[in-house]
C-alpha cells in the first residue's frame, strides 16, 4: 500500500478521522441534543463546523455562501453517513451550540483523547515513564467593544480591548500539541478568596493575570485527575506556576511537575540553591561544543514551606557573542546525573504550547483563534472545543506520512486549507477509498525513554 493514499485533501481528512477516531460519529451521536426535533443532526453541525475551519471559513455565514452550488452537500453526506439536502442558516449553529451542556462537549473531547491514549498512539512519547502535559493561558476572540459582562477587558494607552481567555492543557507527542482539556478564565478569577472588588482595582494587570490563571489552574488540575485518575503525567508550566497553592495541589493529586523558576519568584530557594552548588561537592556538569559552553547545576531537597523541592539551573554561553542564557526549574522529581538532561528536555517542551498550540491556531494555520466566531459564551465553548479537535486532525496530517512530505507538497498549512476547500467543493470524494485500512506513520519521536 502506498503511503500517500490520496491526493484529495478532503479524503485525507476523512481517512484520518476514521483511522484514528473510528468512533467519532458515535461520540457525536452520544452528545445530549437539547432540541426536541431537528432538521440537521448533531453529526452534521459538528462535522460541518470542522470542515468550515479547514476551508478558510471564519463564520457560520461562510457556509451559506461559499458552499452553495457545489459538491459540498454530497461530500459531507458521505462523511457523516446521512443525506443532507440543504445548507442550514447560520443562526442554527449558535442556537444549538448555546444550548449544549458544557459537560457534554467536555465528554466528547475526552472520548477522543482517551481513545488515542488507550490505543497507545502516544505511548513512545513518554519520558522517564510519564507524558509531558503543558499548561498555559491564552486569549482568544478579541473585540473593541463590550460583547457581554462575561468578557474580560484590558485598557492600554486609553484603548480598551475585550477578550475571552482559556487555560489550555496540552499533551506533547509526535511533534504535536494536543488539547486534552481547557478551562475558561472567568471575571471572578481576578481575585483571591479574601479579596473584594476594590482590592482588584488596586492590582496591576500582571497580578490580575497571575490570579486568573492560578484560580483556573486549580480547577483544571482537579478535573484532570478526576477524568484521568491513573494517567502517568508531569505538568510543565512557566514562571507563574511555582506558587505554594499550585505545588500543594500537585502533591495532593500526585502530579509530577516542572516549572520555570525565576530568581525573584522564591528568593529563599534561589539563595540556598546557589550556596549549595558553589560548594566543592555541589552537583554540576560542564559540556563544551564548537559553539557553546553549557554549565548544568542541580540540587535536591531544598526546603520550601516544609516541603523538599529539587532545582536545576543551566547556563549556556555563546562562544561567538560571549552572552549567557540562564534557565532555572523547580521539580518534585529527584534529580540525578543520569536523568538531569531528560528533565531539562521535558522542561523545554513548554515551547510547544506557544508554537504548535496557540501560534498555529492564531496565525500560521489560518484558523484565527482570536476571531469572534460567536458572541454567546456557551456557544463559544463548543466552537472552541471543535477548533481543538480540528487542529488535532490537522496536526496528524502535517506530522504523519499520510500526505507524503507535507511541507514539500503544500509549503504551509494555509496552502493546504485552500486546496482542502477546492477539493471539498469541486471534487467527489471516494468513500470506498476512505474506508480502506492503511498504516500511517508519524515523524520520528521527539525523545525515547
Amino acid at each position: 500500500m502506498k503511503k500517500e493514499f490520496s491526493k484529495n485533501t478532503t479524503e485525507v481528512f476523512a481517512k484520518i478521522m476514521f483511522h484514528y477516531i473510528p468512533e467519532m460519529l458515535k461520540y457525536i451521536d452520544e452528545i445530549e441534543d437539547p432540541r426536541r426535533s431537528c432538521e440537521y443532526t448533531m453529526r452534521y453541525l459538528i462535522i460541518s463546523e470542522m470542515l468550515m475551519f479547514l476551508s478558510e471559513g471564519k463564520s457560520q455565514r461562510f457556509t451559506e455562501t461559499a458552499y452553495k452550488d457545489s459538491k459540498y452537500l454530497e461530500n459531507i453526506s458521505k462523511i457523516i453517513g446521512e443525506k443532507v439536502e440543504k445548507i442550514p442558516d447560520a443562526e442554527i449553529y449558535t442556537d444549538v451550540f448555546s444550548r449544549i451542556k458544557n459537560i457534554e462537549i467536555e465528554k466528547f473531547q475526552k472520548k477522543i483523547n482517551y481513545g488515542m491514549i488507550r490505543n497507545k498512539v502516544y505511548e513512545e512519547e513518554k519520558v522517564l515513564g510519564k507524558y509531558n502535559i503543558l499548561l498555559d493561558g491564552s486569549r482568544f476572540q478579541k473585540a473593541h467593544y463590550e460583547v457581554s459582562p462575561e468578557w474580560l477587558s484590558q485598557t492600554s494607552d486609553g484603548k480598551t480591548t475585550w477578550y475571552l481567555a482559556m487555560l489550555e492543557m496540552k499533551l506533547v507527542a509526535k511533534n504535536m500539541a494536543i488539547s486534552l482539556m481547557h478551562e475558561m478564565i472567568k471575571n471572578e478569577d481576578k481575585k483571591t478568596e479574601e479579596e473584594n472588588e476594590e482590592d482588584v482595582k488596586k492590582k496591576s494587570e500582571e497580578r490580575i493575570k497571575q490570579d486568573c490563571e492560578i484560580n483556573a489552574t486549580k480547577r483544571i488540575l482537579e478535573r484532570f485527575r478526576e477524568e484521568y485518575p491513573k494517567l502517568p503525567v508531569r505538568i510543565i508550566g512557566d514562571s507563574l506556576y511555582p506558587s505554594k497553592e499550585i505545588i500543594e495541589i500537585c502533591d495532593i493529586l500526585t502530579l509530577e511537575y516542572i516549572f520555570v523558576l525565576q530568581d525573584k519568584r522564591i528568593p529563599t530557594i534561589t539563595r540556598e540553591f546557589l550556596d549549595l552548588v558553589s560548594m566543592p561537592e555541589g552537583n554540576r556538569e560542564i559540556k563544551e561544543t564548537d559553539k557553546k559552553i553549557i554549565l548544568t547545576m542541580w540540587e535536591n531537597d531544598i526546603d520550601y514551606n516544609g516541603k523538599n523541592e529539587n532545582i536545576i539551573r543551566q547556563i549556556i554561553r555563546d562562544k561567538k557573542t560571549g552572552q549567557d542564557s540562564v534557565w532555572m526549574w523547580i521539580t518534585n522529581r529527584e534529580i540525578t546525573k543520569n536523568n538531569v538532561h531528560k528533565i531539562i528536555y521535558c522542561a523545554k517542551t513548554r515551547d510547544y504550547i506557544e508554537n504548535q498550540g496557540f501560534r498555529e491556531q492564531k496565525v500560521t494555520s489560518g484558523i484565527d483563534l482570536e476571531h469572534v466566531y460567536s458572541k454567546d459564551v456557551k456557544a463559544i465553548k463548543v466552537i472552541y472545543t471543535i477548533i481543538q479537535i480540528t487542529h488535532l486532525i490537522l496536526q496528524i496530517m502535517e506530522h504523519s506520512d499520510i500526505c507524503g512530505d507535507f511541507k514539500k507538497k503544500y509549503g504551509s498549512v494555509k496552502v493546504f486549507r485552500r486546496k482542502f476547500y477546492a477539493h471539498l467543493t469541486e471534487h467527489d470524494i471516494n468513500i470506498e477509498l476512505i474506508q480502506i485500512k492503511i498504516q500511517i506513520r508519524f515523524d520520528k519521536s521527539l525523545m525515547t525513554n
